[in-house]
């Protein structure tokens, strides 16, 4: 695992050249594109998924569907990126990261009967697209996780003491901790 200080050296780093390198540019010079491959585990299931493809994106979205409900969704493109980009970031320098999916889509009935929250970005909209996700890894910490996600700037980065991170693609960059 690479300290905090490696980390914010790197990410500085990277930071300091972003605005003179074009995007194409940035995926050229990498030698890839951006990734879109995530290792997920929900329950019994596991699995590596390249989400860019037919199958791979149905199988992202039966892994973050609504368990209690039954209820399969469409995972915001946003949020899967946001996901792919921690994972890559962390296997660049060496920590492989598997996510253990909690919850992804909530239907009214289960958002009701774990939190009530009336703005939960778990919920779908009229398309059935929902923009958050909880997680855990077994090989990173929750509050290591919950810092990438906030220097990725996509929204809403929940730390909780349950050893679980909340992460949401409202825009509006926001943190909170549970009590």
């Amino acid at each position: 695992m690479i300290t905090r200080r490696e980390f914010c050296k790197a990410f500085a780093a990277s930071a300091a050249i972003a605005p003179l390198v074009k995007p194409a540019q940035a995926s050229n010079q990498a030698g890839q594109a951006v990734p879109t491959l995530l290792w997920v585990r929900r329950g019994a299931d596991e699995a590596k998924v390249d989400y860019s493809t037919d199958e791979g994106f149905r199988a992202i979205c039966w892994m973050l569907r609504d368990v209690r409900a039954g209820v399969v969704g469409t995972p915001s493109w946003s949020l899967l990126q946001q996901w792919s980009w921690m994972q890559a970031w962390l296997a660049a320098y060496g920590t492989h990261a598997r996510f253990d999916i909690h919850s992804g889509l909530r239907t009214k009935a289960t958002n009701d009967y774990y939190e009530g929250a009336l703005a939960s970005y778990h919920l779908p909209d009229s398309n059935m697209v929902f923009r958050a996700g909880d997680f855990s890894s077994p090989s990173v910490s929750s509050e290591y996780m919950g810092r990438l996600a906030f220097l990725s700037q996509q929204g809403g980065v929940g730390f909780y003491t349950r050893n679980f991170t909340h992460t949401d693609v409202r825009g509006r960059v926001v943190f909170w901790r549970s009590k």
